[in-house]
């Protein structure tokens, strides 16, 4: 994980390879936030409004407990078998 330094005026560099990934461009608003105690900086205006938007994340775990209904049942039961009760 990249670290960065708070510098006078409460500024800070964001790492290129960040910068890069995220589409972030010269004059972008950046929203902030305190989030659980972190501070989660999210790209703002019309080409990142799918980061804002909560069906952005729909399938975001898709295969996690398996690919057919039949295998996310297996699993399910599974972990419930280890479950103490």
């Amino acid at each position: 994980m990249p670290e960065i330094r708070m510098r006078a005026k409460n500024q800070f560099t964001l790492p290129a390879s960040l910068v890069r990934e995220s589409g972030i461009e010269v004059d972008d608003k950046l929203s902030v936030a305190l989030v659980n105690g972190s501070i989660v900086i999210t790209p703002m205006g019309p080409k990142h409004q799918g980061l804002n938007d909560i069906m952005s994340f729909a399938g975001i775990a898709q295969g996690v407990w398996g690919d057919s209904p039949e295998e996310v049942e297996q699993t399910i039961s599974r972990v419930r078998a280890t479950w103490e009760r």
